[in-house]
């Protein structure tokens, strides 16, 4: 058991991180109440884990859609429509920033990154730099084999 091996829980994740065939992931612990696995740091397998894992439906965003609570341990913001919430929890809560290369200016969101090179001149061609929260684990998929690995304490979830 790989909690036997490194005295700590391991570091659940979700199978399919592996498909994207990436060498390596950040991850960061899902705080929503009651889970134990990590996620990972980008919108698309975030909104994928609160469909799959919470119940989310975060393609929700019409003007008809009820709004639900982030159910981030001690989040405080208001209720939005589930189509927000992994934006929500990419920005609030997972700390991804974008930074502008050229100028130095951080964004939470990459289109707001993007709307900043087209409005500003200088930076027209800028590239950015993407920094993260404390608490960011990167994972090297190479090293996970059948579903884990003792070395990075890593346990892979169907």
């Amino acid at each position: 058991m790989l909690q036997d091996v490194h005295g700590q829980s391991p570091i659940m994740i979700d199978q399919s991180l592996l498909c994207d065939h990436e060498p390596t992931i950040r991850v960061h612990p899902c705080d929503w109440e009651n889970c134990t696995m990590h996620v990972a740091l980008d919108q698309k397998h975030v909104s994928k884990h609160l469909q799959q894992r919470h119940g989310v439906n975060t393609s929700a965003t019409s003007e008809n859609t009820q709004k639900e609570p982030c159910r981030w341990l001690n989040c405080i913001h208001a209720q939005m429509k589930p189509g927000n919430m992994a934006r929500h929890v990419l920005s609030a809560h997972l700390g991804v920033r974008w930074n502008c290369q050229t100028c130095g200016r951080l964004y939470t969101r990459e289109d707001a990154f993007r709307r900043h090179t087209q409005e500003k001149e200088s930076c027209q061609f800028a590239k950015y730099e993407i920094s993260y929260e404390n608490g960011v684990r990167e994972i090297c998929t190479d090293g996970i084999s059948e579903g884990w690995s003792i070395d990075q304490n890593v346990m892979c979830i169907p």
